[in-house]
């Protein structure tokens, strides 16, 4: 990025006030004057509600914030957020999309509602560096990634093979190929790199129960806890770099022992987690578990015990648990089957997320980092795909 640029740019917000014929009763205005280092250092330490707001102040703003170099900037400082998705019904593909901004207290705040996913029709899967990947449960196609910050969506190809059934998909990066890619595969993986413009098939997959359709995205790859037709459990992980699976161990038996279908998987700060509620009826204790080093079976720590609220809250269903993410003031975001609540470590108290006092009622929840990233820029191959909402 060069000190040039910007400041040209910060001329043309200085041209484009002269132009309307302020009658301002300052004769000049400095903003011109600060070097662009300067510029920068002030709007990365606005929060992003603010950030959206300066896109609309005038096409200059609008352009120095949308440049690929201030996204890049933004990309390693930005704080990790929730986005919700609201739906009318417990199996619906419809609800708007609500970005929750990160707070020191807590992520209470509205900052966005987008309705382009009611337009869609689509379905939440995963956010990973702040795009969103969306498709239709239902069926194969179609599928959406799209960047509710800069109103951005491409449309994803069909597929030319609709699998028979109800497919597993994921959405990641790969540190070391700077590719993102799509994944869904029921018997076979079929990937789809941003910007290739064409689906491939990869390879067959063997059958297992999955716990939960969408991939967890941690470390380059993609995983999901499924369950063998020989009876045993294990982790699944997709490597988006070299797109072969492999497995990750489970906790030890000796100290590990949970109902499959009480287990989850999910992120606790840049780990694997693990999340699972006792075998037993009268066991209803959460068990976090991280992977402190990933792909080691023993680093495994139980890092978190949540007893169970008491008394019990209408919200509370023990069947289903899932870690949405760690938030820096000690506080864990959970999923308690479509409801999101809120639980203190230090207090150990529970608290539904209620945004702007809004309960929301059947939410699929992911952790996600805004950016001011193009998809344009991302998906090259793609660009004359990638649309407005």
């Amino acid at each position: 990025m060069e000190s040039k640029n910007y400041n040209n740019k910060a001329d043309e917000v200085v041209h484009e006030e002269q132009n309307k014929g302020s009658t301002t009763t300052i004769d000049r205005c400095y903003f011109s004057e600060l070097s662009w280092h300067v510029i920068l250092e002030i709007l990365l330490k606005l929060p992003i509600e603010a950030l959206i707001r300066c896109r609309y102040v005038c096409k200059s703003w609008h352009d120095l914030l949308l440049d690929p170099s201030f996204a890049k900037l933004y990309h390693g400082i930005t704080p990790t957020g929730v986005v919700l998705q609201s739906s009318l019904f417990p199996h619906g593909n419809s609800g708007g999309l609500y970005l929750l901004e990160p707070q020191e207290k807590e992520p209470t705040s509205i900052i966005a509602k987008f309705n382009h996913f009611t337009y869609l029709e689509s379905t939440l899967v995963n956010s990973c560096n702040g795009l969103i990947c969306s498709c239709d449960i239902r069926m194969a196609n179609p599928m959406y990634i799209s960047n509710p910050i800069t109103g951005e969506y491409l449309t994803l190809p069909k597929c030319e093979t609709k699998p028979d059934g109800q497919f597993v998909s994921g959405f990641g990066f790969s540190p070391k190929t700077k590719q993102y890619k799509v994944i869904k595969y029921l018997d076979f993986v079929e990937v789809y790199t941003l910007g290739s413009g064409t689906w491939r098939r990869i390879e067959h997959v063997p059958p297992a129960r999955h716990r939960s359709l969408f991939g967890t995205f941690v470390n380059g790859a993609l995983h999901w806890l499924v369950k063998l037709p020989n009876g045993s459990k294990l982790i699944r992980s997709f490597d988006l770099e070299n797109e072969r699976f492999r497995t990750i161990p489970l906790p030890s038996s000796r100290v590990y022992c949970a109902s499959f279908k009480r287990s989850n998987l999910g992120i606790f700060g840049d780990c694997l987690s693990l999340s699972s509620i006792g075998m037993y009826a009268s066991d209803w204790d959460i068990e976090i578990w991280v992977m402190k080093e990933y792909g080691v079976k023993e680093s495994w720590i139980k890092e978190l015990v949540i007893k169970s609220p008491s008394p019990w809250e209408h919200w509370w269903n023990p069947e289903s648990v899932q870690v949405i993410c760690f938030l820096k003031n000690g506080e864990v975001i959970l999923d308690c089957v479509g409801c999101p609540v809120i639980y203190n470590i230090a207090q150990e108290s529970f608290r539904l997320l209620k945004p702007n006092g809004i309960l929301l009622t059947h939410v699929k929840a992911t952790a996600h980092a805004s950016s001011f990233a193009s998809l344009k820029d991302i998906a090259m191959g793609d660009s004359s795909k990638v649309l407005k909402l």
